[in-house]
């Protein structure tokens, strides 16, 4: 439906319900035994919930993005409903302006503000930024660095569930923060400024802080919960997070077992040596998660962001991180079911030999920034474009483009009918084949999906894999396609053989060479005298 058509729509349902109510409030009130007002109430709200859902079922529910590389600084805001902000591992975060209150003292004026950062517990806060620099501030809340020293305090509480309203807020805010603002479960800045005319002059800033996100993730390998960025860990706490908290709200049978996710977490922990040296964890989840963002969009993101691969195998949800796994079965041609079909080339836009994209680099205020380009130089280049909005480190964003590179070379495929036997092969699992046929065997083969046939048996999809897809030698990577120059044509001629000036040409006369050669002007003459006689031929043919 056209936006304007939905426009028309919108406004033909208010308008319906305004002119709906007067007539039928009476008849509701002597129904109710109420008055002609509450009865009006009662209408409006319950056919404005009705007109919500028609306007739901029209396509008129809010939309939050996937999460996004490319958010830019995060800053705080207003908003009269919002959605909440989920955070994991290591950011820098703005957030909701919740509370705002102006106040004078004799000559002294004052503001003061409350920031609600996060809708859970949060680990806690390790630096305070005022507007893009990073500033110090004391144990008593004040900041003793940067423009704003001496006149700012601030203040972070890590969203409790016994949290206390501010004692400093609750005694200077005129009873507008009372002890029954606690925000509890709510992670939030608080901040005052003393508006002296230098604070004035600067600006009010913008208020943010880089925190450590929720710290009550589980970790199966020590059966115990606090904060963690581990990627596997990050995905399923996310997975298993009720809908209305802005999860994926799974249930628990659709969870896999501890041993699977403590598998998974291992790979994630595996140290990986960094371009610029040192080492770095495998994977790692550090970004922010909107509540009101689609559920599918966000699982998504938190696969690509681990190289990962995801499967609903027997109604429980695996996630497997990007790494090699060495071939669990040996598939035979016994127990074929039909002919195979292989593919050698990826087809559609799935084709890709250059991998770029952007991350988020801490040094650069949390913005978004490229990573090394991926490339196969090739006549035709084809490329794909990653959106790592929970990467934070420009080590890892290239090796996760050096891998999606390499499984997009990967092009060959085999969709692989089988009897019964091929209940025993799961999605996602490595596998042989023992066949002469195109030197199949030569190669290791990922199941990309299965299904099962009309006459129950099993069809695998396979996807050409190898070790060296997840091979990584920090050297080699960051090196960018060889720049291949691209030929100019050469300047269009400002002048004739002879000298003539272009625009000096003049029209021709008998005799005229304008600018060309004796042999020139003969064979243009003969060419005229050529198209004069077709022509004479043609008038004579029609007459």
């Amino acid at each position: 439906m056209g936006k304007v058509v939905k426009a028309v729509v919108g406004v033909a349902v208010a308008v319906g319900i305004a002119v709906a109510v007067p007539y039928l409030a009476p008849s509701l009130a002597f129904a109710l035994g109420t008055t002609t007002a509450v009865a009006s109430a009662v209408l409006t709200v319950g056919m404005g919930l009705a007109a919500g859902l028609a306007m739901k079922a029209l396509g008129f529910t809010p939309k939050v993005g996937a999460p996004t590389a490319k958010n830019g600084t995060p800053t705080i805001y207003r908003q009269t409903i919002a959605d909440s902000n989920i955070v994991y591992g290591r950011r820098r975060v703005g957030g909701l302006l919740a509370f705002f209150h102006a106040r004078r003292v004799g000559d002294d004026y004052f503001r003061y503000f409350v920031i609600a950062v996060a809708g859970h517990r949060v680990h806690g806060v390790l630096r305070w930024f005022l507007g893009d620099d990073e500033v110090s501030v004391a144990e008593n809340g004040l900041v003793t660095s940067g423009v704003y020293a001496g006149k700012a305090w601030l203040w972070f509480e890590r969203g409790m569930s016994d949290a206390e309203a501010h004692d400093l807020f609750v005694a200077e805010c005129d009873g507008k923060w009372t002890v029954h603002h606690r925000g509890r479960g709510i992670a939030k800045i608080y901040a005052k400024f003393s508006l002296t005319d230098d604070i004035v002059q600067a600006g009010m800033p913008n208020i943010t802080c880089e925190i450590e996100g929720k710290d009550d993730i589980h970790d199966p390998r020590t059966d115990s919960s606090g904060y963690a960025n581990n990627a596997a860990l990050v995905f399923y706490d996310w997975m298993k997070l009720p809908r209305e908290e802005g999860g994926f709200g799974a249930y628990s049978d659709e969870i896999p077992d501890d041993s699977w996710i403590a598998a998974q977490a291992n790979v994630c922990d595996e140290e990986v040596e960094l371009i610029e040296g040192g080492f770095e964890k495998r994977y790692t989840i550090d970004g922010l998660i909107v509540t009101g963002a689609a559920p599918d969009q966000v699982r998504d993101a938190l696969v690509i962001n681990c190289a990962g691969t995801f499967s609903n195998i027997g109604g429980e949800f695996f996630m497997r991180p990007g790494y090699w796994v060495p071939a669990s079965a040996h598939l035979s041609e016994g127990d074929l079911a039909g002919p195979i079909t292989v593919s050698a080339f990826t087809s559609g836009n799935e084709i890709a030999n250059e991998v770029q994209g952007t991350y988020v680099e801490p040094a650069a205020n949390y913005q978004a920034a490229p990573f090394k380009t991926q490339a196969q130089p090739l006549a035709d280049p084809r490329q794909m474009d990653l959106d790592l909005a929970f990467v934070t480190s420009r080590s890892r964003a290239t090796r996760i483009g050096r891998i999606m590179l390499r499984r997009a070379l990967s092009e060959k495929t085999v969709a692989w009918p089988m009897n019964v036997a091929g209940l025993a092969v799961q999605a996602m699992d490595t596998v042989q084949l023992d066949t002469p046929r195109y030197g199949l065997a030569n190669y290791a083969w990922t199941v990309s999906s299965w299904k099962m046939s009309q006459d129950f048996g099993v069809v695998l999809a396979l996807r050409e894999e190898s070790p060296e897809v997840y091979d990584w030698v920090p050297s080699e990577s960051p090196a960018l396609p060889p720049h291949v120059p691209v030929a100019r044509p050469a300047p269009i001629p400002t002048r004739y053989p002879d000298g003539t000036a272009i625009e000096d040409l003049q029209p021709a006369e008998p005799g005229a060479t304008n600018g060309m050669t004796a042999a020139e002007a003969a064979a243009l003459a003969a060419l005229d005298a050529d198209a004069a006689a077709a022509m004479t031929a043609s008038a004579a043919a029609l007459a």
